[in-house]
């Protein structure tokens, strides 16, 4: 895996998203308080626990169940009609 961390900051009034990603792992995201320079500093303690995160468990379990069969797709049931008429 590489070093390479990516940082994405939302900041909007009050509160900032931020999303920390690594090539191979699923991404962390995190809702700060505050002003801008509170999400900023922040931000080294959201990578440290990212990095915790990813050496134990870099990518979210793959989904196990079963999808729907797609061999008879599922049936409409026909729209009422009504006596009104369409104008358009």
């Amino acid at each position: 895996m590489t070093d390479e961390v990516k940082i994405v900051i939302t900041h909007k009034g009050q509160s900032a998203s931020i999303g920390v990603q690594k090539t191979g792992c699923d991404p962390i995201f995190s809702k700060v308080e505050g002003e801008l320079p509170a999400a900023l500093e922040s931000v080294p303690g959201l990578v440290e626990e990212a990095q915790r995160s990813w050496e134990s468990n870099p990518r979210y379990p793959k989904c196990q169940t079963p999808l729907p069969s797609q061999a008879t797709p599922p049936r409409s049931e026909p729209k009422a009609t009504s006596s009104q008429p369409t104008m358009f």
